[in-house]
């Protein structure tokens, strides 16, 4: 049996998929599983068992062209939204799992009902009982990410910090003066601090080593699955609403989230994640909170909002909470 995924996007959408993905994974364990992603998507799952192969999407045409080789028994579309139904239309296939809209409704904006894992394998002709025997664990459901280590356990407090966001999300940086007073202050304090990122962060992690030589400056230096295996191996990540955050959590690390213009709803906290997951959001004052502009229009009251101070006590509470 051949089954094609289809999931290119968002970073955190592909974190939160793992228990998806791992569930189809046991139900047709000797079936030839491709995943459609993004080079992120291929980052994530490259070094895990559920996937024979990747086929990272640049191209319409490049893409189809590649699919069409391929008799699929079953393709599972997970993205749901007009490109992906486009490529489907030109794929050979014999059956359709649409997790959400199919190519019509999408087209004509017609609301449907977005399916749940239970409900595509169903689609896909499980048998009722073996998926309830499944999900009858609480582990079923948990998002991990797969990683090449075990979690181990450092001799003084480590975190890792990110300053970034995407290019499209700049209102969730909580910006580089605060990040840099309060690398200084935790490295004050004895704690390891690991700076990780992409090369959207390669500015503020120049400024942050000038102030605080000691930091461990990773940005731009680690594929995705290394940047898993760094995450799995500290105390603590710190960051924006962002991607990363959600790695952390997904390798079972307590994380930290300073949110400004998106909703504490987006927090690992409230993902099926282990570990524990702490928030930080502007005070009730800022009135436009959560606003979801990617760019401010006004004055970043809401991460103007959220002083070096909170953060840093919250971050000296929690480790000392793990004595």
């Amino acid at each position: 049996m051949k089954i094609l995924i289809i999931r290119f996007t968002a970073l955190g959408d592909l974190v939160t998929l793992e228990p998806t993905f791992r569930a189809f994974k046991h139900f047709f364990k000797d079936a030839n599983i491709t995943l459609l992603t993004s080079s992120l998507g291929k980052g994530l799952y490259e070094d895990s068992d559920y996937f024979d192969d990747f086929v990272v999407h640049k191209n319409f045409w490049a893409t189809v062209k590649k699919l069409k080789k391929t008799h699929f028994d079953i393709v599972i579309n997970l993205q749901c939204n007009k490109p992906s139904h486009y490529i489907n239309l030109f794929l050979h296939k014999d059956k359709t799992i649409n997790k959400s809209f199919n190519l019509l409704q999408k087209i004509f904006h017609i609301k449907t009902h977005s399916k749940n894992i239970q409900e595509m394998l169903l689609c896909a002709d499980i048998e009722q009982s073996a998926i309830k025997t499944y999900f009858e664990s609480k582990d079923s459901i948990t998002i991990s990410l797969p990683t090449c280590k075990d979690k181990e356990t450092s001799k003084r407090p480590c975190i890792a910090l990110s300053t970034g966001s995407s290019e499209r999300w700049k209102s969730k940086q909580w910006g580089i003066e605060n990040y840099s007073e309060l690398i200084q202050k935790l490295s004050k304090k004895g704690i390891e601090i690991t700076l990780v990122g992409s090369k959207l962060e390669l500015e503020d992690a120049r400024h942050i080593v000038t102030q605080v030589p000691s930091v461990i400056n990773l940005v731009n230096q680690t594929s995705l699955s290394e940047l898993k295996n760094i995450l799995n191996s500290v105390d603590l990540y710190i960051g924006n609403d962002s991607g990363p955050t959600h790695i952390a959590a997904g390798v079972a690390t307590d994380t930290l989230t300073i949110f400004g213009p998106t909703d504490i709803k987006h927090c690992p906290a409230f993902e099926k994640y282990n570990g524990k997951h702490l928030y930080i959001k502007p005070d009730s004052s800022i009135l436009c909170h959560p606003c979801y502009k990617g760019i401010c229009p006004t004055k970043h009251e809401c991460m103007k909002n959220i002083s070096v101070y909170t953060v840093f006590n919250t971050i000296i509470k929690y480790l000392e909470s793990k004595k």
